[in-house]
């Protein structure tokens, strides 16, 4: 006797037909993945601002603003130098000792020393600008006027004692003329010490 075609097996019914509630494993772990990796994701990108933010405030922490240009302005006025402290429980902060050097020019005055200025090379106004070039430079001269005749070279002619007079004119001329010393009590008479200009 045949079966009826009505007739279905309930068990294979079961099996044949899936259940729409229920859910496939491997549909479950590729979601559960895609979720776990956004997840990770995101906290690994939070955890490395988070690290790059602390390592910067660390590197550019300065406890006292004030305390860099301080030291500037310090090592910039005057020469410093640095000696590390000698006892065990000091710190390793080098102590500073701050010297200060003024650059203090030694000179001589020759206020008080005559000095006449001759011109001997036929230049108009040579004599008073060399007068002017003394003066500034803290010389007294006395006199200034036209040499009784014409100089190759000039010359500082001195009497006795008055030799670093001499030298101390020609230091003073030497941007305008290259002159060389003498000493000559009789052509300075009165004066100190007598240029004579001569040719540049």
């Amino acid at each position: 006797m045949s079966k009826s075609l009505d007739i279905i097996d309930p068990k294979r019914e079961e099996r044949n037909e899936p259940d729409e509630h229920i859910v496939d494993n491997d549909e479950l772990k590729v979601e559960t993945k895609s979720q776990g990796g956004v997840f990770y994701l995101v906290m690994g990108i939070v955890a490395l601002v988070v690290a790059t933010a602390a390592a910067l405030y660390i590197l550019y922490k300065d406890d006292n603003p004030n305390k860099n240009k301080t030291n500037e302005a310090t090592v910039s006025e005057a020469s410093v130098t640095a000696s590390p402290s000698a006892s065990p429980e000091a710190s390793a902060t080098p102590s500073l000792t701050v010297t200060s050097t003024p650059a203090a020019k030694t000179e001589t005055s020759y206020k008080e020393d005559k000095v006449r200025v001759a011109n001997g090379n036929g230049i108009n106004g040579e004599g008073a600008k060399i007068k002017a070039i003394l003066e500034k430079d803290g010389f007294t001269v006395t006199s200034v006027g036209n040499a009784s005749k014409t100089y190759t070279k000039s010359i500082v002619f001195y009497k006795e004692g008055k030799e670093s007079l001499a030298n101390a004119i020609k230091e003073a001329i030497k941007g305008e003329y290259s002159a060389d010393i003498e000493l000559s009590p009789s052509t300075v008479g009165q004066y100190d010490a007598v240029l004579a200009l001569g040719s540049k």
